[in-house]
């Protein structure tokens, strides 16, 4: 999984790619983190090129926004795959933070 950032302005874009499997959700919690120290107004998170994420990635993506909300920062989630949409909506995500599937 890599995690790459790209700014817009006042938009953090966020592009994960490859499956975000336990180990992989490791570095995305840690690399999520540094994402907050900077405190961004708002933030894309593009999973066009995540196939899969397991609960731990699910839960770090969850902990991050709770970060960004708590510093009244905007949060959404772009090109998800529709396996994934659906996990994402069973789970209610979808009622905290825009969820747009591909």
């Amino acid at each position: 999984m890599d995690v790459a950032t790209k700014i817009y302005g006042d938009t953090l874009l966020i592009r994960l790619s490859g499956a975000v499997d336990t180990s992989a959700a490791e570095i995305l919690r840690s690399e999520l983190n540094k994402i907050a120290t900077q405190k961004p107004q708002k933030v894309i998170m593009d999973l066009t090129l995540v196939p899969t994420m397991g609960s731990s990635g699910i839960g770090k993506i969850l902990m991050f926004f709770k970060s960004l909300d708590s510093m009244k920062s905007s949060f959404e989630i772009k090109g998800i795959h529709e396996n994934l949409y659906s996990i994402f909506k069973a789970v209610k995500l979808d009622k905290l933070f825009p969820i747009s599937p591909r």
